[in-house]
C-alpha cells in the first residue's frame, strides 16, 4: 500500500469515532468507553482511534484496556497519540505497547515502558486500538480512562532560558567547552546545547554535570552538502552519521536513528546564504523542530515559510531560535528560547521542546509573553490544543511583561503584539497596558503571536492549535 493510501486508510479508520470524543475525567471517577469491532473493521482499519479530550493542567493519564480473548481468537493491541496528526509518520505518537500491556500511565516525569514521559498537552488525544486478531463474532473493547489535574496554580512548570546551537574548538569554534558554558552562565542562561559539526567529542573532554548550571545538553550539528541539522540529547561520544549528498533520502534513516537514541532532530537555518548551509534534503518524518531564527538578524522569512508549510500540512513542528555561536564578538544567547518545563533536566527540557512549549526571544534573559486561548471553560497555551465547538468564540489573551531588548524601545509600553492565523497576520494591537486581547470565531488551525519593538521582532511564540468538533 502506498503512503497516500495508508494515510487515507488511517483517516477513514478514525472518522467513525472523531465526532464523539470523550471528555476527560479527573480524580477518582474514570471514564469508561466501549467499542465493538467486527472482522470487517480489521480489514478497513487495522488501527482504530478512540478520541479523548484532555484538559489543561493534566498531571497524570492512566488507561486500562479490557476485552475477551476468546481462547486466542481475539488479540487487541494498545497505543496512544497526543494531539496532532494521525497520518503515517506523525510525531504525535506517544507510545506503543502492542499486546504486551493492558495498562499504561503517563506523567510529565514518568511513563510506562514503551511510552514517552513529558508534558501532557491539552487537546484531543487518541487511544490506538490495534486489531491484531478479531473473532468471527467480533470483539468488545473497554477502555477506562482516568486523568488527574493539578489544582489551579499548583503546577510547577516554569520558563527556562537556553541556547540550542553553540560551537567549540571541537569543530569551528574558538573556545573550549568549559569556556562556552561559562559564557552561557554569564549570559543568564539555564541550559546550553553544544552542537559541534559531526561529532560530540566536546562531551568527552567536558562530561555533562546533571547538577551544573547551565544544564549542558549534548548535541551534534549534522553537517552535509545538503544542509545542516541539530540533534539534541545524545550521549557523550555518541554521534549521528553525516555522509549524505544533497537530496539524499537517507536523511529519513538518520532522523529515525536520532529518535531511537532518545534525541530530537531539528533542521538548522534552512534558508542560510552560506555555502551548502540551506536545506536541500527531504524533510524527514522524524522532525521535531525547525530553526526559524538563526542569529541576531532573524527571524528569517524563508525559514518561517517552511515552518508554516509544515504546520499547515498537519505536522506539529516546534520553531526555535539559536545564536549559532562560534566566537566573539557574537553573543551567546542572542537569540535564545524560553522553554516551559517541569524541571531543569535534559529529559524535561527536550520533552517540552518536543511538545512545542517554546517562545523565541531576541535576548537571553527577558521574560516571555504568556499566551492563552479560551472558549468557555476550556483553555490552552503555547504548544497545546484547544478543542471546542465550531464557530465558538475564541478569546486570545497575551500578557507582555516588562523587558527591553538592547537598542530598542521597552516593552510593553512601546511594543506591538501581532496575531497570525495559519501563518497569515490577521490582527495587531499596542501592548502598552501589558495585556492584549483578540477575539476570533473558532476554526481548525493554529495561531501564534509576535511582539515587536520599533518594527523588530523581540519575541515569537510557538503555535496554539484549535480543533473544532
Amino acid at each position: 500500500m502506498g503512503l497516500p493510501l495508508i494515510a487515507a486508510a488511517i483517516a477513514l479508520a478514525s472518522a467513525g469515532v472523531w465526532h464523539d470524543a470523550a471528555p476527560a475525567q479527573s480524580g477518582d471517577a474514570p471514564l469508561t468507553i466501549t467499542r465493538r469491532y467486527l472482522p470487517a473493521d480489521r480489514l478497513t482499519g487495522r488501527y482504530q482511534y478512540v478520541p479523548i479530550d484532555v484538559p489543561a493542567g493534566a498531571t497524570r493519564i492512566r488507561i486500562e484496556q479490557q476485552y475477551d480473548r476468546a481462547d486466542g481468537a481475539n488479540a487487541v493491541d494498545l497505543g496512544l497519540m497526543e494531539p496532532g496528526s494521525l497520518d503515517l509518520g506523525s510525531r504525535a505518537l506517544r507510545g506503543w505497547s502492542g499486546g504486551a500491556r493492558t495498562e499504561i500511565e503517563l506523567t510529565p516525569a514518568t511513563a510506562t515502558p514503551g511510552y514517552r514521559p513529558g508534558p501532557l498537552p491539552a487537546g484531543r488525544w487518541h487511544v490506538i486500538v490495534g486489531l491484531y486478531k478479531v473473532a468471527p463474532d467480533g470483539v468488545e473493547v473497554t477502555l477506562r480512562v482516568a486523568i488527574e489535574t493539578a489544582p489551579r496554580g499548583a503546577q510547577s512548570r516554569r520558563w527556562y532560558s537556553g541556547d540550542l546551537h553553540l560551537h567549540t574548538v571541537h569543530s569551528d569554534g574558538n573556545s573550549e567547552p568549559a569556556q562556552v558554558l561559562e559564557l552561557a552562565r554569564q549570559a543568564g542562561l539555564d541550559f546550553a546545547a553544544i552542537t559541534d559539526h559531526n561529532n560530540t567529542t566536546h562531551a568527552l573532554a567536558h562530561p555533562p554535570d546533571p547538577s551544573g548550571r547551565p544544564l549542558h545538553i549534548v548535541g551534534e550539528e549534522i553537517t552535509t552538502p545538503g544542509g545542516h541539522a541539530n540533534v539534541w540529547g545524545l550521549k557523550p561520544g555518541d554521534w549521528i552519521d553525516f555522509r549524505l549528498a544533497a537530496g539524499d533520502a537517507r536523511i529519513e534513516a538518520l532522523a529515525a536513528e536520532a529518535q531511537a537514541r532518545g534525541a530530537l532532530f531539528s533542521i538548522n537555518h534552512p534558508s542560510a546564504d552560506c555555502d551548502a548551509c540551506d536545506w536541500r534534503l527531504p524533510v524527514p518524518s522524524y522532525l521535531t523542530a525547525v530553526e526559524v531564527w538563526n542569529g541576531h538578524k532573524g527571524p528569517q522569512p524563508a525559514a518561517i515559510e517552511l515552518w508554516d508549510e509544515l504546520l499547515r500540512s498537519g505536522r506539529r513542528v516546534t520553531g526555535v531560535a539559536s545564536s549559532d555561536w562560534h566566537r566573539p564578538p557574537a553573543r551567546v544567547g542572542v537569540p535564545s528560547v524560553r522553554v516551559l518545563a517541569e524541571a531543569l533536566t535534559s529529559e524535561q527540557i527536550l520533552g517540552a521542546i518536543r511538545s512545542g512549549a517554546v517562545v523565541m526571544m531576541r535576548d537571553p534573559v527577558s521574560p516571555p509573553p504568556v499566551v492563552h486561548v479560551s472558549a468557555g471553560a476550556t483553555r490552552a497555551g503555547v504548544g497545546e490544543s484547544l478543542v471546542t465547538e465550531a464557530n465558538a468564540d475564541l478569546e486570545i489573551t497575551v500578557d507582555v511583561p516588562g523587558f527591553t531588548s538592547e537598542g530598542l524601545e521597552p516593552c510593553p509600553s512601546r511594543c506591538t503584539v501581532e496575531l497570525s492565523w495559519n501563518g497569515v497576520r490577521v490582527d495587531a494591537s499596542p501592548a502598552a497596558g501589558g495585556r492584549v486581547s483578540f477575539r476570533r470565531p473558532a476554526a481548525d488551525g493554529y495561531f501564534r503571536v509576535a511582539v515587536l519593538s520599533q518594527g523588530t521582532v523581540v519575541a515569537l511564540t510557538n503555535p496554539v492549535f484549535v480543533i473544532t468538533r
